[in-house]
């Protein structure tokens, strides 16, 4: 007499994990920056590779203070990208 069996379900340790995407600031914002706020005149400061400039937001009229990274060549893409990040986990603890 047979006995049937249900297959047995292998599991793949072998499997990567997929990794979570941070989610980043302007994840869910549409438009482009020129659409969402309006740059002051105002020069907060200045460093070695970008400048701080305060900006209207035309949403709703709030001022903000915008760090511009100057997009050059000779930057490392990952030390900007962990000065994004760096902000972007500051942002709302004052």
């Amino acid at each position: 007499e047979m006995v049937s069996s249900q297959p047995l379900s292998i599991v793949d340790n072998g499997k990567k994990k997929k990794k979570k995407r941070r989610t980043r600031a302007t994840d869910h914002l549409p438009g482009k920056f020129e659409d969402l706020y309006k740059l002051t005149a105002e020069l907060l400061g200045e460093g070695a590779y970008a400048k701080v400039q305060g900006a209207v937001s035309l949403q709703n009229g709030q001022e903000y203070a915008v760090k511009i990274i100057e997009k050059n060549t000779g930057h490392s893409r990952s030390r900007v990208f962990r000065e994004v990040e760096t902000l972007y986990q500051c942002q709302g603890n004052k």
